[in-house]
């Protein structure tokens, strides 16, 4: 059985581990020309760069029956579909995070994280939190909490991995983005545009994980919770009494059940606050108004179009620099700076409308939110420095 267990969450977190085979589709957003798509918000390729990258983004659009089915549905059967599936990958994480302990092979799977919790001076529970963020955030984050409501992380190590998912998670779609777009832009545009992006995900996780290092070695004195591995061990209970054995899958319930209950009163109406907001048009306002709120001299006169496409989609972002790089009015260095600041300036919109309700339902209203913010703060920066040694090294 212990080895039937063992093999069985080897594969879950493994394969999990994995980057996602196809991007997440989103609603489109922004126009490149007077002309107006079929799609409401869908930019139009009007050149042979911009038609290869249509064919593209058509031809993953159409790949899975089962995104496919999703898309399709209407607007509030979908939220509900997508809700219920919030709530079961929230469940399956913190499920996973106690079959980990209470089978105690939780340290197997912390041996492939060793360097990262060594760095940041985590418990080795937030290792297959760290593998599962490559696949789902929510998922990973879900397996933190839980725990820490058994007292197997302190809140600095809480927010400290919660941090460092935030990065991983990126990778569950940004590479997937990587050969679709260096098709058609090129190696050096290609290498360019994510080799930053990447940089300064790595660069960011070091600097958390030091700084959350050093909050140890100088401002505290604390030692790391020891991960209890024996599910019959006593707890709560008074000197020489001891509870009887119990079996593993009522184990498992028993130490889950109090913190989902918790999560799911925070995830419904953080989320039916989210979809209200979407149905009533507030995320593409917001797409269409705060691009328009940020000029930069430095950028070409072009940018004013490709960022609010860029507001939802790097897709339409890509496609509407690919209209422009057709027509010869930029340069390939025009458009890949062009997309990364796109990135700053519209990252905030996705934030609010995809990752907050899982912070808030993981963490609840007021740290969920405030990790939210700082995820996102700490991610622009990490990019600005990126991108202006890109610059340096480009000019």
């Amino acid at each position: 059985m212990n080895r039937l267990l063992l093999a069985i969450l080897t594969a879950i977190i493994l394969l999990t581990a994995l980057p996602a085979a196809e991007a997440r589709p989103a609603a489109q957003s922004g126009e490149v020309s007077k002309k107006k798509s079929s799609r409401k918000g869908r930019v139009q390729a009007e050149g042979e760069t911009g038609r290869k990258l249509e064919e593209i983004r058509a031809e993953r659009m159409k790949s899975g029956g089962y995104k496919s089915w999703k898309r399709r549905l209407p607007f509030w059967p979908r939220k509900a579909f997508l809700l219920a599936e919030l709530a079961l990958f929230i469940t399956i994480g913190v499920l996973a995070g106690q079959m980990l302990e209470v089978s105690g092979y939780v340290r197997y799977f912390a041996i492939l994280t060793w360097p990262v919790l060594k760095m940041g001076r985590l418990g080795e529970t937030a290792g297959p939190a760290f593998l599962m963020a490559f696949q789902s955030g929510a998922v990973a984050n879900s397996m933190l909490v839980a725990s820490r409501d058994k007292g197997r992380l302190n809140a600095r190590q809480l927010y400290t991995s919660v941090l460092v998912v935030s990065c991983l998670s990126l990778f569950a779609h940004l590479p997937t983005y990587v050969l679709p777009i260096g098709s058609v832009f090129g190696v050096e545009a290609t290498a360019a545009l994510f080799g930053v992006r990447f940089v300064a995900i790595f660069a960011e996780i070091i600097v958390i994980l030091t700084v959350s290092n050093l909050i140890v070695c100088r401002f505290t004195d604390e030692t790391l919770p020891a991960v209890d591995l024996d599910p019959d061990a006593d707890e709560d209970l008074p000197e020489g009494r001891k509870k009887k054995p119990r079996k593993f899958w009522p184990t498992v319930w028993s130490r889950s059940r109090r913190t989902l209950k918790r999560l799911m009163i925070y995830l419904i109406p953080t989320f039916a606050v989210m979809a209200g907001l979407e149905y009533l048009g507030a995320f593409e306002k917001m797409a269409e108004t705060m691009p328009g709120l940020f000029t930069f001299s430095f950028l070409p006169p072009q940018s004013a179009v490709i960022i609010p496409a860029q507001a939802l989609s790097l897709y339409n972002g890509a496609i509407a620099a690919a209209n422009f790089l057709d027509a010869g009015t930029i340069s390939v260095k025009q458009a890949v700076l062009t997309i990364l600041i796109g990135s700053l300036v519209t990252a905030p919109i996705r934030t609010f409308k995809h990752a907050l309700p899982t912070y808030v339902a993981v963490l609840g209203p007021k740290t969920g939110l405030i990790m939210a913010v700082s995820a996102q703060v700490l991610r622009s920066i990490f990019l600005i420095i990126c991108i202006v040694a890109m610059w340096m090294v480009w000019h």
